[in-house]
């Protein structure tokens, strides 16, 4: 993909995340009041050492290193118009170089994750912060173990955690219940957007927190499947589609 790749925008959903992906230089917020009930723009350029760099811009403007469900978007929607050769896409974020592997016949795509990082130093936590299992994957990630349905303690703390003081750059809170052995349900509250319907990086530091080799996380936007990869990286499966 080239600075001169002539695209339209397209808007898609990632497990319920509703992203534009924007070809150009428009300002996000710009198109964020234009196309209503996004939770980001995710706007792409040319990249040196990927097929695209994506530029993730949140619901309230801020911007965020990493995103899942987006990668996923992004990843398809190059190759389904034929931006890349074959079915495999390698996208820049502030996080790094995720790499991408689109199966066009089930809309699905699976990611290279980063390797996490556990500990609450690697997600700028300081003070008398909640406890919570800290895993950062390219963005800070805090996992609340509950008994009870997660959507609703997220009604009931989701916006006070992920704004407590001891989150020197916020936080994406994700209160997990697990169900059985190879499977848990979460509700994610997002920096920058709030509750949301999925969060592809919340279910991987939903997975890692887990223990598990293996584990489908459910949300109210859909499942995804998470596994270990070669070096201790983590490959999430998911789906994407257009609107």
């Amino acid at each position: 993909m080239t600075d001169e790749t002539p695209m339209n925008d397209v808007v898609m959903h990632g497990a319920g995340n509703r992203f534009l992906i924007h070809f150009g230089s428009t300002d996000p917020m710009e198109l964020m009041h234009k196309h209503q009930h996004l939770d980001g723009v995710l706007t792409l350029a040319e990249s040196n050492g990927a097929d695209a760099h994506m530029h993730i811009c949140n619901k309230d403007g801020s911007i965020a290193q990493q995103c899942g469900n987006g990668l996923r978007c992004v990843a398809l929607h190059l190759v389904r118009s034929k931006l890349v050769e074959g079915n495999t896409v390698c996208i820049e974020t502030l996080a790094g170089v995720s790499h991408c592997t689109v199966d066009l016949s089930r809309n699905e795509v699976s990611v290279q994750l980063q390797v996490p990082k556990e500990g609450r130093e690697h997600c700028s936590v300081s003070g008398d912060a909640p406890d919570c299992e800290y895993i950062n994957l390219g963005n800070p990630n805090a996992v609340l173990w509950v008994d009870e349905p997660p959507m609703e303690i997220r009604a009931a703390l989701g916006q006070q955690l992920c704004s407590h003081a001891s989150f020197e750059e916020g936080m994406n809170i994700h209160f997990a219940r697990r169900d059985d052995e190879h499977h848990a349900t979460v509700a994610s509250w997002e920096r920058g957007v709030g509750p949301t319907l999925a969060s592809g990086t919340g279910g991987a530091a939903v997975f890692v927190a887990s223990g598990a080799k293996s584990l489908r996380v459910s949300s109210q936007g859909g499942t995804l499947y998470y596994e270990y990869g070669e070096g201790g990286i983590i490959v999430m499966t998911g789906p994407a589609n257009y609107e």
